[in-house]
């Protein structure tokens, strides 16, 4: 670094270049999210296209449309109806009035409250009323929470579209340039070639982890609850499909809890059957994670359960519902790539010093 201060002009190349380079980021910021995503996503496929495209003989533009229409079709369209229909069935007060999962809440309340009631009278000390008061206030705000975000979802649709079509173009054009970036990379990093390339390896398979056990899984247990949900009759098939998809990428809880809580709301309306079938599809839906993970990927990072809550749930504090990805890419980038750097370190601190003359 005093080196550098030393030689001028090196020293204005570096201004120039952070100059430059934050007035890049700042007039980029509006699309800074749906790049940071684009880039997990081409980051994450770029193997997997790759190695098709040496089994089959194909090019690799073509897996590279390929990937990015079965996105589309399978990943994308579902998903976002399913967001849209959610939203459009909560923005009106008498959707939430008139349906049956909100009346099964206030099933579910009456009965805790009742059995509170019965433990007043053993006890003498009236517990139901606080809790019947307290219960009737969170349905009243969780009410009033839903309507207010449905409402800005569908003042920001226009937005959100934009961002859509900003991070699809940003998946294509990274994939379809992943060797001029990768060389790019190589070239000015900081850190010696080898470094570099093992971090860039590192890197991939962080982001290929997510995508695929964490967002390809979480689309299979979402469609399971929800086409359990469809099949019983129970709760709107796609406000499950929504909420399982998005509650599905938090450790620890997992989507089959959904599946439980639509058992449980059964069961409180004297619906043995469908109960009992609910909480069957939500054990089957909460193993799906262990037996698809292998398939598809191998070598997963060994990170504890607590960690990835954490990372997860403060990754969604921090920017949002993009924090579901965002989250466990740093999480499993960050793991991978310290031992790297303090290895390195490590063998820069041990290597003996040749002595001058």
């Amino acid at each position: 670094m005093i080196d550098i201060l030393k030689n001028k002009e090196t020293l204005a190349r570096w201004v120039f270049f952070a100059v430059l380079f934050f007035g890049f980021i700042f007039i980029n910021l509006p699309f800074l999210m749906p790049l940071a995503l684009a880039g997990i996503f081409a980051a994450g496929l770029q193997e997997t296209i790759t190695k098709l495209s040496r089994r089959t003989g194909w090019r690799r533009r073509w897996w590279i449309l390929i990937s990015l229409f079965a996105g589309i079709l399978v990943f994308i369209i579902p998903l976002s109806l399913a967001v849209y229909r959610a939203g459009a069935w909560v923005m009106k007060p008498e959707n939430l009035e008139g349906q049956r999962v909100v009346q099964q809440l206030h099933t579910a309340k009456d009965f805790f409250v009742n059995g509170l009631a019965k433990i007043s009278e053993w006890t003498g000390t009236d517990v139901a009323t606080p809790a019947r008061d307290a219960m009737e206030s969170i349905l009243h705000r969780s009410g009033e929470m839903i309507l207010a975000y449905s409402t800005t979802f569908a003042g920001q649709l226009p937005a959100i579209i934009v961002a859509l079509l900003v991070f699809l173009l940003g998946v294509a054009v990274m994939l379809f340039n992943d060797k001029l970036i990768h060389d790019f990379v190589v070239d000015y990093s900081v850190f010696d070639r080898d470094l570099t390339e093992k971090m860039i390896d590192v890197l991939k398979k962080g982001c290929s982890i997510t995508l695929f056990s964490t967002f390809v899984i979480g689309l299979i247990q979402a469609s399971v609850i929800g086409i359990g949900s469809l099949v019983f009759g129970e709760g709107d098939f796609w406000l499950v499909v929504t909420v399982t998809f998005f509650v599905s990428f938090i450790p620890v809880i997992g989507a089959a809890p959904v599946g439980f809580f639509l058992a449980l709301l059964a069961f409180l309306g004297e619906r043995v059957g469908p109960g009992i079938g609910l909480a069957l599809i939500a054990i089957f839906a909460g193993t799906i994670d262990n037996i698809l993970k292998p398939f598809l990927v191998s070598g997963d990072l060994d990170i504890h359960p607590l960690v990835g809550f954490t990372s997860v749930v403060g990754a969604i504090v921090m920017f949002g519902l993009p924090g579901l990805l965002i989250g466990p890419v740093i999480m499993n980038i960050f793991v991978g790539i310290s031992p790297l750097l303090l290895k390195n370190r490590k063998t820069l601190i041990e290597e003996p010093t040749t002595p001058s003359n």
